[in-house]
């Protein structure tokens, strides 16, 4: 495939990101971020344990959601200064369920935290965990499947893209301005993305 032609796919995967983020962002300006609320990382161990159990369709793959959600808090607790990547497990083969994250660094805790998980060089599944402990499925145009193990890149790339495209903007998710408290409550999440409700 030609540098062009990864340049758009890229692009367009980073395009179909933002669009969903920026449609739910205004929804979870108001929190204090997952790893800071009880009900939330409450409401969203069962509901990613039992996705991931659902688009596996092995009841084991929870024992790997649960190994995830560890290093996912541990990295959720001390926040850094650019975006992180979650990857669980390390070093995974093409046979085992593989879920990695960005977690948003310092200043970006109200942010979404988009997660993909890959299974034998395929995509199961993209979402994001909302700072309120959802777990909502994401769509969009990027690779579905791979010859190696790397299947969910393109998904964590332009996720990673969209978190510093939100961060360099004067008004941050996590600082809303004061008329987004208004629209707040009148916002619902745009048709680009591909669910009614979240999971759990």
């Amino acid at each position: 495939m030609s540098l062009s032609k990864n340049t758009l796919k890229l692009t367009a995967a980073t395009g179909a990101v933002a669009l969903a983020f920026g449609a739910m962002a205004p929804a979870f300006a108001d929190g204090a971020g997952l790893i800071n609320d009880s009900a939330a990382l409450n409401r969203y161990t069962p509901a990613l344990s039992k996705t991931m159990a659902a688009v596996t369709g092995d009841d084991l793959a929870r024992m790997r959601a649960g190994g995830f959600m560890v290093d996912l808090e541990t990295a959720l607790r001390a926040p850094a200064d650019k975006p992180r990547i979650v990857d669980y497990p390390p070093r995974a083969n093409a046979d085992l369920l593989r879920i990695t994250a960005v977690v948003p660094p310092r200043g970006g805790e109200n942010l979404p935290i988009p997660f993909c998980a890959e299974q034998f060089n395929k995509v199961l599944y993209t979402g994001v965990i909302t700072p309120k402990g959802e777990v909502v499925p994401v769509t969009g145009n990027w690779a579905k499947e791979t010859t190696t193990h790397t299947a969910c890149k393109e998904f964590i790339l332009a996720a990673r893209n969209d978190i510093n495209t939100k961060l360099a903007q004067p008004n941050a998710p996590s600082q809303p301005p004061p008329q987004q408290a208004e629209q707040k409550a009148i916002s619902k999440p745009s048709a680009s993305l591909a669910t009614a409700t979240p999971n759990g």
